[in-house]
């Protein structure tokens, strides 16, 4: 609850992706309460004085969905004054990835009913500027796919080059060529081929690869702070 409307509140929002099924997915949770009562939104959260930014983005995440431990980067500052009808209420947008088989089996479950949808299909009306913040995270993440080691972060331990392309595809929005995608990736000298690897859905010989390169993904801590 926002105590005091005339005066500025700082936020946090998450958008939380993974791969299932061939699409990228994003985590929303219904809101119990006024404003938007029962609309789907982003996980989020008022920022206790005494706490760090990114602190509060994973307590939002912990709390109302039940996911812990995902990687979690800063995306942008959204403060238009009209963004959240209680007040001026400025939200430290952040983004995060995790693989399938870190969430265990069957859905989140936290304090909200939560839901995976389609990133780039608007699932109806989202609460506040939460389409805004989705459209700019799938912005981010496809300009971080081109130059640092982000999306094998998503990936298994394991996996073809058509894992990845499709990934890469997902996260671009664009078809990209299968050789010369191929050729691009494997001159990195990132990947190491696994010898008499099962691809593990059709259970048959298949060139698999594992990535073997720097998870840190460069920037990541730079504070973009625009109101």
């Amino acid at each position: 609850m926002i105590q005091n409307p005339g005066a500025p509140i700082l936020a946090v929002d998450v958008a939380l992706f993974t791969v299932r099924n061939d699409a990228l997915l994003v985590l929303l949770a219904r809101r119990p309460r006024p404003p938007f009562e029962g609309a789907w939104a982003l996980p989020g959260a008022l920022v206790r004085p005494d706490e760090p930014l990114e602190a509060a983005a994973r307590r939002a995440l912990l709390e109302q969905t039940g996911i812990q431990g995902v990687y979690l980067e800063q995306l942008y500052t959204f403060g238009s004054p009209g963004r959240d009808p209680r007040g001026r209420v400025v939200s430290v947008a952040h983004y995060a990835l995790v693989r399938p088989d870190e969430l265990g089996q069957g859905e989140p479950r936290g304090e909200r009913e939560v839901r995976w949808v389609a990133a780039r299909e608007p699932d109806g009306l989202l609460a506040f500027d939460h389409r805004q913040i989705v459209d700019y995270a799938l912005w981010r993440l496809a300009s971080k796919a081109e130059y640092t080691p982000l999306l094998y972060r998503v990936l298994p331990d394991s996996f073809t080059l058509g894992d990845l392309r499709r990934l890469w595809e997902l996260v671009t929005n664009r078809r990209l060529d299968p050789s010369n995608f191929a050729k691009r990736v494997l001159s990195q000298g990132m990947l190491a081929p696994l010898p008499g690897a099962i691809d593990r859905r059709t259970r048959r010989p298949a060139r698999l690869y594992r990535y073997v390169g720097p998870l840190e993904v460069p920037g990541a801590a730079e504070q973009e702070l625009t109101a």
